[in-house]
């Protein structure tokens, strides 16, 4: 290990220290959630060797030996890690990655919790050209993920072979934030997700199918699994508790869940990568069966 997690608090604090006033010429230090990772980790008196839970409480906890300026130690902002590329340095510098397992605890593990999306990223596939529906007025407001989804939705696109292959009966369903709670397996490791907090930006249901998308107005080479899996949890168990009770026909005990996760980049490039778990109950298991680009004309 070239510096010891004490060396490097050291000389954050010190920096911190004597240059209140000139944080901007020390990128260490612009970089708050580098400093407060490092800081709760040294908290902690972590060694970087194992896996540990850490709840929000320790984290603010942590900020009571903060010797540098005042800053905010949010475990909501703090642990918001969407992207490979915003782990902080120390995450990467011990192999950690964040995972919520209950409302207000984390599992700091060893597993890489993201799918890599550089292989295919951009990539020399056609773009496929659609139009948009232009008998709505609203349909023209916005241009947040959501109206992307909402345009993309009225051309027809969700509705077609390589997704759902048969016309929308529902949605977009599940919009907003949910908890769930199950068993998972990460790696080799089985852990508790307990009252874990989860968003979806749409999903749609037809006779046969379920469609779950997760959409980022930005280019990242990588997301986290759980975005995905979270919520396909949360519909699977539905779907087998409903079998299970016997209620219903088979079209509604069999569905099949199929997920996006949708990129939008600089030039208007609309990137879907499409989704499968091979096993429902491993988080890590996911497995891309497609990858389409598309820009409205």
């Amino acid at each position: 290990m070239e510096n010891s997690i004490d060396e490097i608090i050291n000389k954050i604090t010190d920096l911190n220290l004597n240059n209140n006033n000139k944080s901007h010429e020390h990128p260490i230090i612009e970089d708050s959630i580098i400093c407060h990772w490092t800081h709760i980790l040294h908290y902690l008196k972590y060694d970087g060797k194992s896996e540990i839970e850490i709840t929000s409480t320790q984290i603010k906890d942590s900020s009571t030996s903060w010797k540098g300026p005042k800053n905010q130690f949010e475990p909501r902002l703090l642990c918001k890690q969407d992207s490979d590329q915003e782990r902080p340095d120390i995450f990467k510098k011990y192999g950690l990655y964040i995972i919520s397992i209950k409302n207000g605890t984390y599992l700091l593990t060893k597993t890489n919790i993201y799918y890599e999306l550089d292989s295919m990223f951009g990539g020399e596939k056609e773009i496929d050209k659609l139009e948009k529906n232009h008998s709505s007025l609203l349909l023209k407001i916005g241009n947040s993920e959501t109206s992307t989804i909402d345009n993309l939705r009225y051309t027809g696109l969700f509705e077609r072979e390589n997704y759902l292959g048969e016309p929308i009966l529902f949605g977009s369903l599940l919009n907003g934030r949910h908890r769930c709670s199950f068993k998972t397996v990460i790696g080799e490791k089985e852990i508790e997700i307990s009252g874990s907090q989860y968003e979806t930006d749409a999903c749609y249901e037809s006779e046969h199918k379920i469609l779950l998308i997760e959409a980022k107005s930005h280019v990242d080479k990588s997301f986290n699994i759980r975005q995905l899996y979270y919520p396909y949890r949360s519909i699977y168990d539905a779907i087998k508790e409903y079998s299970d009770k016997g209620e219903g026909n088979s079209n509604k005990e069999n569905k099949e869940i199929i997920s996006l996760f949708i990129s939008i980049d600089k030039k208007k490039i609309i990137n879907i990568w499409k989704f499968i778990f091979e096993d429902p109950l491993v988080m890590t298991s996911i497995k891309c069966i497609g990858y389409d680009k598309y820009l409205f004309c």
